[in-house]
């Protein structure tokens, strides 16, 4: 669980440099940037100037929407964000050493990015005499204390609004699922390095954990279907049998029921062998992981609404190229410590 990967390029070389038809004798110069910039990998103080360098190269010889969909396809980073590395690479040189000195993160970088040299001294001091600067105080500093009240999601109307809502709820559901997630399979994996597996004390400590994140991936993936002969009666679209994240379902459906466990005779292959791989893949940073070993033979539900099924069966398939990072409305809005909120209910269950 703890080995560090390299990161890879969402998508291949090939694919990205003929779909945006790029000079030939550019591609050896962004394939290098892309690869330094995942080689970079956590996003310190210093590294996100070192990304914000990179990008504003790049950015010097590529339009701006052919630049757009390079950063988004080779390095998995949203426009919006790369333009916010490139605005700290640009504005805040002058005070690089000193951010880097004082560890300012990079949520709050991007927060001042574009304030005047002032305004920026005046975080950095704070910073230097509270040991820390939080987004929430870098705000407050550049407006004077007169911060532009957020919008609720909740009174946007039209299709802003529902983009609004369906961010909020991605956002925050998957940080939620994914730490119950990781929490479930830390659990397991402690269990397997004792020399006796406990099986009513590892049901009692997954069990729930177990039902509520199925609930959350349910919630958070798949559509609601419904019958034409009764308009009342509604159900979840499944996943597609025989798919990976269906088998991610049958695990978490079957850690959740005490009488799907299997026996005690067969509980460490199955840890072992099936449920620690397939929930490590769910929370894998690699698109391209693999899961081996059977298919889904355990139903989760019944086929359930087969024309839902069919309908989402139509859907042309995605390109590797769209699936990017998500760009909610400002970066900055994540702060560290809101990981601490999400986490800690879920580890103490």
């Amino acid at each position: 669980m703890n080995t560090k990967t390299k990161p890879k390029a969402p998508t291949t070389p090939a694919h990205t440099y003929e779909k945006l038809k790029i000079d030939p004798e550019l591609q050896g110069l962004l394939e290098n940037k892309a690869e330094r910039i995942f080689e970079l990998g956590r996003r310190s103080t210093e590294q996100t100037f070192l990304i914000g360098d990179i990008l504003n190269e790049v950015a010097d010889v590529l339009e701006g929407p052919t630049f757009a969909k390079w950063v988004s396809s080779r390095c998995g980073i949203a426009p919006r964000t790369a333009t916010g590395f490139i605005a700290v690479s640009r504005n805040l040189e002058p005070f690089r050493d000193e951010m880097i000195d004082l560890n300012v993160s990079s949520t709050v970088l991007f927060t001042i990015a574009h304030a005047e040299p002032d305004k920026i001294r005046d975080v950095l001091k704070h910073a230097e005499e509270h040991g820390q600067v939080r987004v929430s105080d870098a705000r407050a500093i550049v407006s004077d204390g007169q911060e532009k009240p957020r919008v609720n999601p909740y009174d946007i109307g039209g299709v802003s609004g529902l983009q609004a809502l369906i961010a909020l709820k991605s956002r925050e559901g998957q940080k939620l699922f994914l730490a119950r997630l990781q929490a479930i399979v830390g659990i397991m994996d402690a269990a397997l390095k004792g020399k006796r597996l406990y099986k009513e004390k590892l049901q009692d400590a997954l069990m729930l954990s177990a039902g509520t994140a199925r609930n959350e991936l349910r919630n958070l993936t798949q559509f609601v279907g419904s019958s034409e002969a009764r308009t009342e009666h509604m159900s979840l679209v499944m996943f597609p049998n025989g798919s990976q994240w269906a088998r991610v379902d049958a695990v978490l459906t079957r850690l959740s029921d005490k009488d799907r466990w299997p026996k005690m005779v067969d509980l460490r292959k199955w840890l072992e062998t099936e449920a620690v791989p397939v929930l490590s893949w769910a929370i894998s940073k690699d698109r391209k992981a693999k899961l081996t070993g059977p298919d889904v033979v355990d139903a989760v539900e019944s086929d359930g609404d087969v024309e839902g099924r069919q309908r989402l069966e139509a859907v042309p398939p995605l390109d590797a190229s769209e699936m990017v990072e998500v760009d909610f409305e400002d970066e900055a809005d994540v702060e560290d410590e809101d990981l601490d909120e999400v986490v800690s209910p879920v580890m103490s269950m």
